[in-house]
């Protein structure tokens, strides 16, 4: 998959040791050159990932590789390793706030669940939200080809990374402004490439803070310590 590899090649130079892996039932994070985070992508069956226990002082690019792989959670921990060795700068700010003022009048799909989704359902001209396991007024992921290409504006989960899809729905929202957000995102350029018009992820500020969080559950992001969210460009 070329985004993939193209965000893979974007850190291959960047590589070092691990330093503290946290798999948390929510997010899981990586240190290694940087702190990275991203988005605990669970199925259904027991899993245990590979060379666990074992990750301290391995290549953390290697670990990012297994962004590559079909088991949700090895890619979870690779998005994690990748989101390590990348410096991730932009300007502080909520992109949901942006969001909110961007969508009057206009026609938004949202992949994702989001703090602001039902604002933006009341103040669009047509919504659409497309989950996994869709609830009520949500549509289903094959959905996508269909209200994506009809959008002004699409807003997409990097968790859509992990399974894979992100380089599908970057393709279906070649004529809207695209944006793709959360903690998970990485923050390269490459995703400029692919037709994302705005990146929305996290720096982690104190990793120690962000792990005590992480090991305790936490799953909202505005409760996550340690994090502050950025935007670009």
């Amino acid at each position: 998959m070329k985004l993939i590899e193209d965000l893979l090649d974007g850190v291959r130079d960047c590589d070092c040791p691990i330093r503290r892996v946290c798999v948390g039932l929510h997010w899981t994070v990586v240190e290694s050159k940087y702190t990275g985070i991203a988005h605990t992508y669970k199925s259904g069956s027991k899993v245990e990932l590979e060379f666990a226990g074992e990750l301290i002082g391995k290549s953390a690019f290697e670990l990012a590789e297994r962004l590559r792989s079909p088991k949700p959670l090895e890619a979870s921990l690779g998005v994690a390793a990748l989101n390590s060795l990348i410096d991730a700068n932009g300007r502080r700010g909520n992109v949901l706030t942006d969001v909110i003022e961007m969508v009057p009048g206009k026609t938004v799909t949202v992949v994702g669940r989001f703090p602001v989704n039902d604002k933006i359902v009341q103040t669009a001209h047509k919504a659409y939200i497309l989950e996994m396991e869709p609830g009520p007024g949500e549509l289903p992921p094959e959905s996508c080809e269909d209200v994506i290409p009809a959008s002004d504006i699409v807003l997409i989960t990097a968790t859509a990374l992990i399974n894979h899809t992100l380089p599908r729905l970057l393709e279906l929202a070649a004529k809207a402004k695209t944006i793709v957000l959360g903690p998970t995102t990485p923050m390269n350029d490459v995703l400029f490439d692919y037709g994302a018009n705005i990146i929305a992820g996290v720096r982690i500020v104190d990793a120690d803070t962000l792990i005590n969080s992480v090991t305790q559950g936490v799953k909202k992001f505005k409760k996550l310590g340690g994090v502050e969210a950025i935007i670009r460009p």
